[in-house]
């Protein structure tokens, strides 16, 4: 299916990861840590939220709801979008926390080596790839009708697992890396059946451009 933001018959999913942290800064694995948002942080926020204000504001994009991570700096995140793009339908679920990373949560990426951190999945005390990508299915499947333009506020792992096993568009280039910014988005387009990935690692100033490129009348 062609990428439509005003078509109806489809759904628009946006994955944005939530504002820089000090965890961040030092390259630590923060997995379900509550680490606040720093002044970086909240200011990229801001320009997120602004980003989104002038895609509503110049292309009459609406929101139809925003569904948040619990932890704290998904949720702060999320309020200062929330506040810009006045969206009331506002929504906080367990399946958008981050990935569990159990013993590893606060060391540095440094401190292990990539084939450690590519072994992730078989270490007991870390959430798997399998169940990270169940969860945030069933919460599309529950929570995103065909129709409807939801934001959701979650964080790094949870944006480059999923998308690194989303089924992808045509025109997405198969040699794209999967890390995200921080406040940067993920787009999915999804017809109540499987979501699938349209554009990655876009930012919010960039998104009036992309809904004008993908709104077109069919």
């Amino acid at each position: 299916m062609e990428l439509n933001f005003f078509d109806k018959k489809q759904a628009i999913i946006c994955f944005l990861r939530h504002g820089q942290t000090d965890w961040n800064v030092q390259c630590r694995m923060q997995g379900r840590e509550e680490v606040p948002l720093n002044e970086v942080g909240i200011a990229q926020a801001k320009t997120a939220a602004t980003g989104l204000k002038r895609a509503k504001n110049e292309t009459g994009l609406f929101w139809d709801k925003i569904i948040s991570s619990p932890l704290e700096r998904a949720k702060t995140t999320a309020m200062i979008v929330k506040e810009a793009v006045e969206c009331n339908n506002f929504i906080v679920d367990d399946r958008l926390l981050e990935r569990d990373f159990g013993a590893l949560s606060g060391t540095k990426y440094d401190d292990y080596s990539r084939a450690v951190y590519d072994a992730v999945p078989e270490i007991s005390s870390i959430e798997t790839v399998e169940s990270l990508i169940e969860r945030v299915n069933e919460l599309i499947k529950d929570r995103v009708s065909v129709g409807e333009r939801v934001i959701f506020v979650t964080h790094g792992a949870v944006t480059r697992v999923f998308a690194s096993n989303a089924e992808k568009s045509e025109a997405f280039a198969d040699e794209k890396t999967f890390a995200i910014g921080n406040c940067n988005v993920a787009i999915y387009s999804y017809d109540g059946n499987k979501p699938v990935l349209q554009a990655y690692d876009i930012s919010c100033d960039d998104i009036v451009q992309f809904v004008t490129e993908n709104s077109e009348e069919k």
